[in-house]
């Protein structure tokens, strides 16, 4: 019997984990023997564990993926086996970091990782005729998490020879920070957006500004720059809802146009021939990763320069999601030519649910351009200059700190790598877009066969990760073990052309013609992928063959001669729990009808009011902050406000948990500074009307109040209040509230009364 052959996987993170577990459990038993090595003390990479500020990760536990548990996740494991039926759609960080503990419990022996062991060089070398890799590590000792010795008191303790070496080290390896001409003056007052973790350290960055306020300014695009910026927008918001004092002014400067999308959108389902369809509002990838969106035919992996066709098919998508109104806040110039009117540029996209219409209440203001140099003063304010295409430079004065969202870069990850091997991967310390050429669709090169990457590339999907696993272990499995692996010519010829194209697309002009992501096509990767294993993609019921998104547990490889092996019922629970999701009517409505109500109605509003019994008409100016939520069972927050009525103050609360999402609207204690007086309603969306009209449709809700809700009605049990939500793509158009008060309780010669108030974004 041959012996297994031993694979040294770098990296305990997603891609690290998938690895082993791939490796062990979908060949048969022998096949491989993985180690992973990881330099810290527990897994999960960028992903943390605990929740609070004692977690080691770069990323914020309590942050949000920007995915849904769907997609961020492994085929074989189900969110519910790890956090029980209270799934959220959208996990936030620390839970991801249990969903990866779990996963290594499942699948991992515990002598598979080694914990607290850096890679420090590796080696290749030819012993008795087969390739053989030396992997030196050095030994990290931690108490409680924490490293109890220095990097000079680290030394290397080992050394082992490996079959073959996967690198799943991670591409976020290490900030990156622009050379930006006087950005070292003002280094006491700029940090990176990764350093953003909680409100304990914005409140350090807004305290900067001081009482006069200032300039906060996000320097980048993208993800992080979104995202930063919205944490920033959100923390002063909070402050002058709490206190009405001026706050500091955040800007956000970044260098190319995007897409701001929410983590719901509208998605039309086409139902018999004659083209008639249902909208619901979905997450945003399964929305995005439909099938039914493809043209027909097998789906194709679409790699390289983008083209001007791509753009515009893109941006009509974002057109039509989104809706008019909300696709034109924020840096959203999609239409700009960039080369005399011959090409579109690729337009970028940042999630979140609050970025735009901070943009619209004007406390975040964007900029489209290129910051070029910072002048900082003696009484250490600061003035940014800035490029604007097509215009001269622009300045911001007073800007008392800086937020880096620049990114990461993945050199580090590759530090351990020989010379020799770097050059034969045409290795390149300057572009963090394409640092190594490859073939296998990003995970080998035909010329060092025994070297893998997985998720070694920017803006990497679980799934991706997976099958790009499974590819490895596939080839690797099928080598012989004493002369290694070898391809036939044809096989050459098509890796060779593969990094060709590969490139082509790194000499490509990175404004014009590099997309957000070079590997950007999810749906086509997991297609190709699945082709190329042999991999029959699962189907939904209710469903056709050909539509559905795509997502990791829809695409299953099972070991031979083990069809209902571990992880079989994990399969079936994620496939029906998705099902729900998307053919799941209003009534029954969950987190994604609500957050999508809930995220609209941020900003400012006209309103009409009209009364039954007076006869009579007001008007006024109705206005939703948001704020941090008044306690930790809500999602998010708002504090409406009216003026030019009777000035009513209320609190719009977000109650987000599985099975339980609501709308919850509730009285202000004026007495306790703006605290919630008392529950008053609940919103239950009874109703969903679509239109003929493209992306146009509409929410119904009602509810009625609860006794004690009203400090001055007595009475509010038997209010009812109706709702009507018109929707325009992710944007709300209008609405209208009434509510229908019997005041035959108080006085039995009064009539009934309905109060309407109209409202109209301002």
């Amino acid at each position: 019997m041959a012996r297994p052959k031993k694979v040294a996987v770098i990296g305990a993170g997603p891609s690290g984990l998938v690895t082993a577990k791939t490796l062990l459990h979908q060949f048969p038993e022998g096949t491989f023997a993985p180690t992973i090595f990881e330099k810290r003390p527990e897994i999960g990479g960028l992903w943390p564990a605990r929740h609070d500020r004692r977690s080691r990760s770069t990323v914020n536990p309590l942050m949000r993926t920007n995915l849904s548990r769907f997609t961020v996740s492994f085929s074989d494991l189900a969110w519910e086996s790890v956090v029980g039926d209270a799934v959220p759609t959208f996990p936030r960080a620390w839970q991801v970091g249990l969903y990866l503990e779990k996963y290594a419990e499942r699948y991992l022996p515990a002598e598979v990782v080694r914990l607290g062991h850096e890679v420090v060089g590796v080696s290749r070398a030819r012993v008795d005729g087969r390739p053989r890799w030396t992997v030196q590590w050095r030994r990290h000792g931690y108490e409680d998490g924490v490293q109890a010795d220095s990097a000079g008191d680290c030394t290397v303790v080992g050394s082992e020879e490996f079959d073959f070496l996967v690198v799943a080290s991670g591409y976020f390896a290490r900030p990156y920070c622009p050379d930006i001409p006087g950005l070292d003056a003002f280094a006491d007052r700029t940090i990176h957006s990764f350093a953003l973790r909680d409100r304990e350290d914005l409140d350090g960055l807004v305290n900067r500004a001081g009482p006069d306020g200032g300039k906060l300014v996000v320097i980048g695009g993208s993800m992080s720059g979104a995202e930063a910026a919205s944490a920033l927008a959100l923390h002063v918001s909070s402050s002058r809802a709490a206190s009405g004092a001026a706050q500091a002014d955040v800007h956000h400067v970044c260098s190319r146009p995007f897409w701001t999308v929410p983590t719901h959108l509208p998605h039309t389902r086409k139902e018999d021939a004659a083209d008639t369809g249902t909208v619901s509002l979905l997450p945003l990838d399964l929305a995005m990763y439909d099938l039914a969106r493809r043209p027909p035919g097998p789906v194709e992996y679409a790699f390289g320069p983008v083209s001007s066709t791509q753009v515009a098919r893109v941006n009509d998508y974002f057109h039509s999601v989104l809706g008019g109104d909300y696709a034109s806040i924020g840096v959203s110039d999609t239409g700009a030519h960039d080369d005399g009117g011959t090409h579109l540029r690729p337009s970028w996209v940042a999630i979140g649910n609050d970025y735009a219409e901070f943009v619209r209440s004007g406390i975040i203001n964007p900029t489209f351009g290129r910051v070029c140099a910072v002048h900082r003063s003696s009484e250490n304010r600061t003035r940014i200059e800035i490029e604007v295409p097509g215009k001269d430079r622009v300045s911001l004065e007073n800007v008392a700190g800086i937020i880096l969202a620049t990114g990461f870069t993945p050199f580090a990850s590759l530090g351990f790598l020989p010379d020799e091997v770097l050059q034969i991967l045409d290795y390149s310390a300057n572009d963090s877009f394409f640092p190594l050429l490859l073939d296998g669709k990003g995970t080998s090169h035909a010329e060092i066969p025994d070297l893998g990457f997985v998720g070694f590339y920017r803006g990497p999907y679980w799934g991706v990760m997976e099958m790009q696993a499974r590819s490895l272990a596939k080839s690797w499995a099928e080598a012989d073990t004493e002369h290694g692996i070898e391809f036939s010519t044809e096989q050459l010829e098509s890796k060779a052309t593969e990094r060709q194209r590969v490139r082509e697309y790194r000499q490509s002009d990175p404004n014009l013609h590099r997309g957000q992501f070079p590997m950007g096509d999810y749906t086509g990767l997991m297609e190709s992928f699945a082709r190329d294993l042999g991999i029959s993609r699962a189907s939904l019921l209710g469903f056709g063959e050909r539509d559905g998104p795509v997502v990791p547990a829809r695409y299953i490889m099972r070991r031979e001669g083990n069809e209902e092996g571990l992880g079989t019922a994990d399969v079936q629970i994620t496939l029906n729990a998705m099902s729900n999701v998307l053919i799941s009517q209003p009534a029954s409505a969950g987190s994604a009808i609500y957050m999508a109500i809930f995220r609209a109605l941020h900003g400012a509003w006209s309103l009409m009011r009209t009364s039954s019994t007076h006869k009579d008409q007001s008007t006024g100016i109705a206005t939703f902050h948001p704020r941090y939520p008044s306690e930790p069972a809500y999602e998010a927050e708002y504090l409406y406000e009216e003026a030019g009525t009777d000035s009513i103050q209320a609190v719009y609360r977000l109650a987000e948990s599985p099975g339980d999402a609501k709308i919850i609207v509730s009285p202000v204690d004026r007495s306790q500074s703006q605290a919630v007086a008392a529950f008053s309603h609940a919103l239950s969306v009874t109703e969903q009307e679509f239109q003929s009209t493209e992306g146009k449709y509409s929410l119904h809700a009602t509810s009625t109040g609860f006794a004690g809700s009203d400090s001055n009605h007595s009475d509010a049990s038997n209010w009812k209040h109706d709702y009507v939500f018109r929707f325009d793509g992710v944007a709300i158009s209008s609405w209208t509230c009434t509510v229908w008060r019997p005041l035959e309780q108080l006085n039995p010669y009064k009539e009934d009364e309905t109060v309407t108030t109209l409202y109209r974004r301002l």
